[in-house]
């Protein structure tokens, strides 16, 4: 299984605790450099921008941007 996703320098990706769920994201995605990823599922093709702070889940095909971030 190949999973192609392109992760930008100073990325965060969460959990929502020890031993919780982490974040999940999905094939062909784009995180900006900067982005919060907080415990949520992303789905495929998703692109999301710099410094966006994702605290909802997304939907495939979608791009994220702002903090907090919304689907443009």
């Amino acid at each position: 299984m190949e999973c192609d996703c392109e992760l930008f320098q100073n990325v965060t990706i969460a959990q929502d605790g020890p031993n919780k769920k982490a974040a999940e994201i999905g094939d062909n995605c784009s995180i900006g450099a900067g982005a919060v990823i907080l415990a949520v599922t992303i789905g495929d093709n998703v692109k999301i921008g710099a410094n966006a702070v994702v605290i909802k889940d997304v939907p495939s095909n979608c791009t994220v941007v702002g903090n907090p971030g919304k689907i443009v």
